[in-house]
């Protein structure tokens, strides 16, 4: 839905575009040779102009499959998507590791929850991913294969773990150690997926001992502590009215 509507609008902002184009080629031509009493563009204003039309398509393009977002610049958006109890919120905000959690229970599994760790990896402030599907971290590069991977993982309701290529928010890309895994409340039923991100290369060894991998491990066992004490429910929205 998301794809089509952003290919709806490339293909609307793209005619505007060229018809803008093409308007302001004519209106110069008109200016530019009335003396002459001629109001037809030539070849070369015609190309010029087509050239442009085509720059806008590959930049509108890129945003999209850039950004994961619609081209008209509208941000995700956390409309339906409840909050998360405050018992809850400070039991993650204790964790320090970049994850986010994921509500599969609303349409496009949108991030209910995103660490301070993760917002200074991608350099999205928390109200810019707060409603978003996680593939806006997606760029030009990212693998598909690793996609499906985590779609697959995901509807067997079992963990994974992939590394993908993904992009901050000012275009640079970093390869990510993204472990996934779905976070049941204490009725046994999945409330959340966690996935949490390693940057490869940057992280080290803590003054513990501990690999980057056994602190992700240790932060992902955390957030699952954190929700298992959700007492009904399988999403923010019951579990918040019964906390």
């Amino acid at each position: 839905m998301l794809l089509g509507t952003c290919r709806n609008e490339m293909r609307a902002e793209a005619a505007l575009g060229c018809d803008l184009a093409f308007h302001s080629v004519e209106d110069t031509s008109t200016r530019g040779l009335e003396a002459e009493g001629s109001l037809e563009a030539s070849d070369w204003d015609k190309q010029k102009a087509a050239s442009a039309a085509k720059d806008i398509i590959s930049s509108l393009a890129h945003y999209s499959k850039f950004t994961g977002r619609l081209v008209s610049g509208k941000r995700c958006s956390s409309d339906g998507v409840a909050p998360l109890s405050s018992s809850l919120i400070i039991s993650l905000g204790r964790i320090k590791q970049s994850f986010v959690l994921t509500d599969p229970h609303l349409p496009d599994r949108p991030i209910v929850y995103a660490s301070d760790e993760f917002l200074r990896l991608t350099g999205y402030s928390r109200q810019e991913v707060l409603g978003c599907n996680c593939r806006f971290l997606n760029g030009p590069d990212t693998d598909s294969e690793a996609v499906h991977q985590m779609e697959d993982s995901i509807r067997a309701e079992r963990t994974c773990k992939v590394r993908i290529l993904n992009y901050r928010k000012d275009g640079s890309s970093f390869w990510n150690l993204l472990y996934l895994s779905p976070a049941r409340n204490a009725s046994g039923k999945i409330a959340f997926y966690v996935g949490a991100q390693i940057e490869e290369g940057r992280s080290k060894y803590d003054a513990n001992g501990l690999s980057p991998e056994m602190r992700q491990l240790g932060a992902v066992g955390s957030v699952k502590v954190a929700v298992r004490s959700l007492t009904s429910g399988v999403g923010p929205s019951r579990s918040s009215s019964s906390s």
